[in-house]
């Protein structure tokens, strides 16, 4: 697989657009690039990797697209987001099968670059769009992601509704855009639901190189919350640390033994506030330091 996905641009939803856009809710998932060559399906990762193997019930599906020398772009999920989908990440043969029925994946399609060998990506996503509801004939494992045109008033209150509707955000691109492949410039726009969550902070891991800690370790209604490792600068790593230093303490919760080993520092539970994509079976995504916080 040759072609580098196109990237979408972060922005917020007060992002200013002119012009008509495509809106699309921002699934949980991996994005996989699709290509049928001689009857033969490929599904590729961003890093180039195959993992066709993997995900038997998708190829099935796919096989039986009608055409061939074509190239989708998409959304692979599972029923319960990406880190459900992480357990598909096995080599077992016997394994692949279960899980294929234990946590089927499905394909979310919402691009095509090619069709019958003809090069598609110089024409505009409005046609490129049309393509793909001609060609491709939804299944249970194959999705035609569901979009429709946006203006900039808009762009806030779509963006709301797919976040209450439990999706991660928006994707917005300029239906006029030809798909410019591995390129980020701005034609298509993602808009990410972040949530912040109160948390206590109970101590640091060590860490491997010269900065003074790891990661630092959560607390949330009595339990272990996971580990916070981005959102500070060296320099408040360094103002954190004294303020662990000052209140060193005793954690009164269990720790995972694989946390336990990692332990450089503990203090009394400290009121934080971070930000994070969605928590998961009790355990935040994606977690981002955001700061203390004192009365």
């Amino acid at each position: 697989m040759k072609i580098e996905p196109m990237l979408a641009k972060l922005e917020s939803p007060d992002v200013d657009l002119t012009g008509t856009w495509i809106s699309e809710p921002k699934f949980d998932g991996e994005r996989l690039l699709v290509e049928s060559k001689d009857k033969k399906i490929g599904l590729w990762t961003r890093r180039h990797v195959q993992v066709s193997r993997k995900f038997p019930e998708v190829v099935d599906a796919l096989l039986k697209v009608d055409g061939d020398d074509w190239i989708l772009d998409g959304e692979l999920t599972v029923p319960g987001g990406f880190r459900r989908l992480l357990k598909r990440n096995v080599e077992d043969k016997t394994k692949i099968k279960i899980l294929s029925q234990k946590i089927p994946a499905t394909y979310h399609v919402f691009d095509i670059l090619r069709w019958e060998g003809r090069d598609l990506t110089p024409q505009p996503l409005k046609d490129r769009k049309k393509l793909l509801l001609n060609h491709i004939k939804p299944s249970e494992q194959i999705k035609i992601m569901p979009f429709r045109l946006v203006t900039s008033s808009e762009v806030k209150k779509h963006f709301k509704e797919y976040v209450d509707e439990g999706y991660e955000g928006a994707v917005l691109k300029n239906a006029l855009s030809t798909y410019e492949s591995g390129k980020r410039t701005g034609q298509w726009i993602k808009i990410k639901r972040e949530e912040t969550v109160d948390v206590n902070i109970i101590g640091a891991t060590r860490s491997t190189g010269s900065i003074p800690f790891g990661a630092l370790l959560m607390e949330k209604n009595g339990k272990y919350f996971g580990k916070v490792g981005t959102g500070y600068s060296s320099a408040e790593q360094k103002s954190i640390m004294e303020i662990l230093e000052k209140n060193q303490g005793p954690i009164n919760i269990p720790l995972p033994k694989e946390v336990e080993s990692e332990v450089l520092i503990t203090s009394r539970p400290l009121p934080a506030e971070i930000k994070v994509n969605e928590i998961f079976q009790g355990s935040p995504r994606a977690p981002v330091w955001v700061r203390f916080r004192w009365g």
